[in-house]
């Protein structure tokens, strides 16, 4: 490189310095941008096809708003638009920030939509943040990479003018529109680099200076030549799209693939060593923790900010390189809490990369989660997507998948008891609730056997799941009118072709997803009645859901007796597994096929997020749960089981087929952690163990309770102390007391 590339080590501290000093501030003054007027008839606007080109305004205003050059940082990407400093862009309700304009304008609907989901969050069948996703996103990295602002404008004006379509020209106008901004906003950058290395008196920060001047001028209105130019690409559009659009983009891309092509031949060419290709990733993953206040007011869920690294390429081929390699180094010898690292693994990887994750594991970094490609890439295929698309899958927001410039996904955004639709069916909770849905009341104690009585439960579950998704189809209708994303979806193969945006289905692929929780929970009550009811006969239907609606008050035998005489899910095997296999089969039937409004469908999963400890206001279950306390996470077994061990847990796994459930099942597991006694191998055997069991994304959490609860005594001596909370990593001591005492209790519990 012509210039000298900042030394990450010894810049660091200025690095951080800057950074606070600056987001200190945050949020700056809004820029008048943030109060323009907009129409409030969502539905009149849609008829009139308006709401791309009030994006259209965002995108012009924010050509106007203050960049911000950083002297001790490698990349630009800081554009003042009022945002938050810990701000997701989340867009439901909007943060601050000129992305957030139009749906401001449209505060109606979100006393609409809470109103119509706090009748349900109240009964505690879920819980939902939005009415659709509007956080765990991914650009199309590889699109822009290849072709550049450039590329895509000249697309969608090659669209524009073989179409008449009034619809499809305001969006098309608006992609043009969204292009020329970012590549004015990336020539404002090059004037304040080129302004500052002009007073500055550093040598190297001078050079960091003019590289960014020079840099900016092109890139990435064209596509990137270099690894320095491709690295910047993908923070500068994650960054700045999600800025201006008021959605999260989760992820920051499929590092190692991505970016390995431009490292080789920057390093075969001269032009890069292999400790500035360090130096710069190593900047452009400290970025998010520099850039975030984690440690005074941590956000709840994490910094929204996911890699991807490992898995394969297009065509199959194993990716593990020199990128790869520097990432894992980078994580193993710096203290990072984010971004969060998402490995994928498979058998055709080398026993190095496996050895190399083992490592980050065993020396309880805390912010790892590996997802299996031989389960994943083949439930992809099985929903129709083609084989070449599905290879090619990040992961983002906690754990969930989405194909890499082809899919938009709505998942995380509506989590449902699983335990709640059983005791709707046992007659338990359920006041006023069947009426209120238009729907026939269970008759349950007709149930001669328990096979009836199953089919009955999914035959419940079924009905109930399909009103909910009309609900949220119906929300999903006005996503268009609330905050259409034109310039996010020109990134995305198939908007622009089809001239539609990404909320209207312009996507190749268009999903959503449940989000199933407490499945732990749900086959250890199953199996409780099955056993208690239906073959033991130590109780009636009628007298256990006495049992549940005192929530075991006056019968605490009867607790005890469910809790722990009757086998549970991750603690014993056999019968209890083959429940749990056929009912994991059945739940893609309640949860699965049903269309979205964007011409797609949803899909199965079962990761639960922060749904396990919010939905604990469900009713005593009948595996002996009291009312209060927190459902099963994920896969995994539920807090009632007690103790068990690895071995069996994965035998459990191993018994469930989870290519049914593309959206991902997660295990979250955690395991004791020792820094005198730390052995890799262990670790790797783990990995290697759960890949043998067909599981799907596995979630690490290396913790010792005693240590845990020594923090909460002294903070100031573990201030440094990382933890996975639900698919994301925070500092311990930043969590508020519930959360600590959860994961303490969970860590006692396995």
């Amino acid at each position: 490189m012509t210039e000298r590339v900042l030394s990450f080590e010894k810049y660091r501290d200025e690095f951080y310095q800057e950074f606070e000093e600056y987001y200190a501030a945050y949020p700056l003054p809004a820029p008048e941008a943030e109060h323009m007027p907009v129409d409030t008839d969502i539905g009149k606007k849609a008829a009139k096809t308006k709401p791309c080109e009030e994006k259209s305004r965002i995108y012009r205003a924010a050509v106007k708003c203050p960049v911000h050059v950083f002297r001790y940082f490698p990349f630009y990407y800081e554009v003042c638009t009022g945002r938050a400093r810990n701000g997701l862009t989340a867009g439901f309700p909007p943060e601050p920030g000129i992305g957030g304009t139009m749906m401001r304008n449209h505060s109606a609907i979100e006393k609409r939509f809470f109103d119509f989901r706090d009748y349900y969050k109240e009964r505690n069948l879920f819980i939902s943040f939005f009415f659709t996703d509007f956080a765990h996103h991914c650009i199309g990295y590889e699109k822009v990479l290849r072709l550049g602002l450039n590329g895509l404008s000249d697309q969608a004006e090659k669209k524009r003018k073989n179409t008449q379509d009034a619809g499809q020209v305001s969006f098309l106008d608006s992609v043009i529109c969204g292009c020329a901004a970012l590549k004015r906003i990336a020539e404002n950058f090059a004037r304040e680099a080129a302004e500052m290395a002009g007073r500055e008196k550093d040598g190297e920060v001078r050079g960091n200076l003019l590289r960014i001047a020079r840099t900016a001028a092109r890139v990435p209105a064209e596509a990137p030549e270099t690894f320095y130019e491709a690295l910047n690409t993908i923070w500068f559009m994650r960054e700045i799209v999600m800025g201006l659009e008021g959605i999260g983009i989760a992820v920051i891309g499929h590092f190692d693939r991505l970016l390995y092509p431009y490292y080789e031949k920057d390093v075969r060419e001269g032009r890069l060593t292999r400790q500035e290709a360090k130096d710069l990733l190593s900047f452009a993953l400290n970025l998010t923790d520099a850039k975030w206040d984690l440690r005074t007011d941590p956000p709840e869920g994490g910094a929204n900010t996911a890699m991807t690294i490992g898995g394969c390429d297009q065509e199959g081929r194993p990716v593990y390189n020199e990128v790869s390699r520097m990432i894992l180094e980078i994580f193993e010898e710096q203290e990072l809490v984010n971004p969060k690292l998402q490995a994928r693994i498979s058998r055709n990887h080398p026993a190095e990369f496996f050895e190399r994750l083992a490592r980050i594991a065993g020396r309880g970094k805390n912010v790892l989660s590996i997802f299996n490609d031989e389960v994943l890439i083949p439930a992809q295929v099985r929903q129709g997507k083609e084989l070449q698309d599905s290879r090619l899958y990040v992961a983002g927001g906690c754990q969930e998948p989405v194909l890499s410039e082809t899919e938009v996904n709505c998942r995380a955004y509506i989590y449902m008891s699983l335990p709640k639709l059983l005791l709707l069916t046992l007659g338990v909770g359920e006041e006023g609730f069947w009426e209120h849905e238009g729907l026939e009341p269970v008759q349950a104690d007709s149930c001669r056997d328990f096979e009836e009585f199953y089919a009955c439960f999914l035959g419940k579950a079924r009905q109930i799941v399909h009103r909910v998704t009309g609900y949220f189809n119906e929300w999903e209708r006005e996503w268009y009118g609330y905050n259409p994303c034109p310039l996010y979806s020109a990134t995305i193969t198939g908007c622009i072709e089809k001239g539609l945006d990404m909320t209207q289905g312009g996507a190749k692929y268009n999903t959503s997803s449940f989000s199933p929780v407490g499945f732990g929970t749900l086959v250890d009550s199953l199996f409780a009645v099955q056993k208690v009811v239906y073959e033991q006969k130590f109780l009636t239907l009628h007298e256990l859901r006495g049992c549940l609606n005192r929530n075991f008050e006056g019968s605490e035998r009867t607790r005890a007796y469910l809790a722990n005489r009757v086998d549970k899910w991750g603690r014993d095997s056999g019968e209890i597994n083959r429940l749990a296999s056929r009912l994991a089969d059945d739940l893609t039937l309640v949860f699965s096929g049903m269309p979205n409004t964007r011409g797609g469908w949803f899909e199965n999963s079962l990761f639960t997020n922060t749904g396990y400890v919010s939905l604990r206001g469900t009713e005593a279950t009948p595996d002996g749960r009291r009312r209060g306390e927190i459902l099963s996470r994920g896969i995994g077994p539920g807090e009632a089981t007690g103790h068990t061990n690895l071995s069996r847990i994965l035998e459990g796994l191993g018994a469930l087929n989870l290519e049914n459930h593309p959206a991902s099942a997660v295990l979250y597991l955690d395991l004791p952690y020792s820094p005198n006694q730390m052995e890799p191998r262990i670790y790797e055997a783990v990995i290697r163990s759960f890949l043998d069991a067909g599981g799907s994304v596995f979630d690490f959490n290396l913790t010792d309770a005693e240590v845990l609860l020594e923090a909460q005594k002294n903070p100031e001596q573990y201030a440094n102390l990382v933890v996975r909370v639900w698919g994301f990593s925070a500092y311990f001591t930043a969590l508020d007391r519930e959360l600590q005492d959860e994961m303490i209790a969970r860590n006692r519990s396995h």
